[in-house]
């Protein structure tokens, strides 16, 4: 038995809805069957490509946050129905700036947690999303609440993409994946719009491919990431760790805004120096 604490990966790089996972369960201890079986499903996903646990012997008890050498708990699945942003996918997402991630890295873009204070529009991330992979299907759909039991009207984009043969959709509100397959069934999942990029006209494939062409340009913005930094609310946790990330992957963006917030603070000096003369 080993406590899910002593997992460096679980404390530092492994999150759900952009809390670091293992304080969202102690935060959320009254949370729904769904969250359970996403959460358990991305532990395990984390432990096993980062190969810390055996999974042909290893098995997750969640109520006692910990790995057992048996298989009479949670077992690895490699196509589960819903799990958390898989970390391949992350790292993928780190290696890109978008067009219509307005030039920041796709990470630091879909990592901000859907709030009144940090409003996006929902299909920039489900475009971001599908540019990693080499065809997607993004959707307008209605269907039923997985956790209010009720009929979503309203409709709601999804992307919908190929991971190992498998379909699934991604939820860029949660920060999660559905399999295509069960979520589709399991909760009435009416298409209302559908668009397959391969299948794109000439001037709509145009316009894609503009979205994510890749570009580069975050350095300005740097500034405006830091100050929510400095916010200690817990779902901003992995949009910090991805802002960290950052450094390493486009280390020349961080070069720039340090030219450019010395250069401001030279000013502002400039203006007070000014000021005190006159």
């Amino acid at each position: 038995m080993k406590s899910l604490f002593d997992y460096d990966s679980l404390l530092n790089e492994v999150f759900y809805k952009c809390w670091h996972i293992l304080e969202y369960i102690e935060k959320n201890p009254n949370m729904s069957d769904l969250d359970k079986e996403a959460i358990q499903a991305t532990i395990m996903d984390a432990l096993v490509t980062r190969k810390q646990i055996d999974f042909n012997t290893q098995s997750l008890d969640l109520e006692h946050l910990c790995i057992v050498d048996n298989l009479e708990y949670y077992t690895y699945e490699k196509h589960p129905n819903i799990c958390g942003i898989p970390l391949w996918m992350k790292e993928e997402f780190r290696k890109k700036a978008l067009h219509i991630t307005g030039g920041s890295p796709i990470s630091i873009f879909l990592a901000k947690p859907p709030s009144k204070d940090l409003r996006y529009c929902v299909y920039d991330p489900n475009t971001a999303v599908s540019s990693i992979f080499k065809d997607a299907t993004f959707y307008n759909a209605i269907y039923n609440s997985p956790t209010r039991g009720i009929r979503i009207e309203e409709k709601r984009p999804f992307v919908e993409v190929d991971i190992d043969g498998i379909l699934y959709l991604v939820d860029t509100l949660t920060k999660r994946i559905l399999k295509s397959s069960w979520f589709k069934d399991t909760y009435d999942f009416e298409i209302l719009e559908q668009q397959t990029v391969s299948k794109l006209d000439k001037k709509r494939k145009s316009y894609y491919q503009e979205d994510i062409c890749e570009w580069v340009n975050f350095s300005t913005t740097i500034p405006f990431m830091l100050l929510l930094l400095e916010n200690d609310n817990p779902n901003l946790a992995e949009f910090k760790y991805e802002v960290e990330q950052s450094k390493k992957y486009f280390p020349d963006e961080w070069k720039k805004y340090e030219v450019f917030w010395n250069e401001i603070q030279q000013l502002d000096m400039s203006k007070v120096l000014l000021k005190e003369k006159k």
